[in-house]
């Protein structure tokens, strides 16, 4: 009969904090993987609404062996709000400063290597 109770404890309590993990996650936005073997030049970009006050998290993850890539967030009006800091790996914030639709590009020039990026709403 112990058994029993400790089986059902231990199902319900994982139960429970799968359900508190689902509820609590960051919602993704986007995200871009990309690998280059060869030398190229390209933009991809991926889009998302946001809101004034909002707290953008980016996650970065790059291997470059040549070339470069940036990473820009652009407006709607398409200014340049921020860049993220050239690294191997990287997390980084931004709090939105109005409601838009913003864009957020990958520029790569003579680009040789792998890329992953993933934007999620950090609130």
């Amino acid at each position: 009969m112990k058994k029993k109770s400790l089986i059902i404890v231990m199902i319900i309590t994982a139960i429970s904090v799968i359900s508190i993990y689902l509820m609590i996650r960051p919602t993704a936005l986007g995200n871009m993987n990309h690998s280059y073997s060869e030398k190229t030049t390209t933009t991809s970009n991926v889009a998302f609404s946001g809101e004034a006050g909002e707290r953008i998290k980016f996650s970065f993850r790059s291997h470059i062996a040549s070339g470069d890539l940036d990473i820009v967030l652009y407006n709607s009006l398409g200014d340049e709000l921020y860049a993220l800091d050239k690294a191997a790996e990287l997390e980084a914030f931004f709090t939105l400063n109005s409601t838009d639709t913003y864009t957020l590009k990958a520029e790569c020039s003579n680009f040789i290597g792998k890329y992953e990026i993933s934007v999620y709403k950090a609130n």
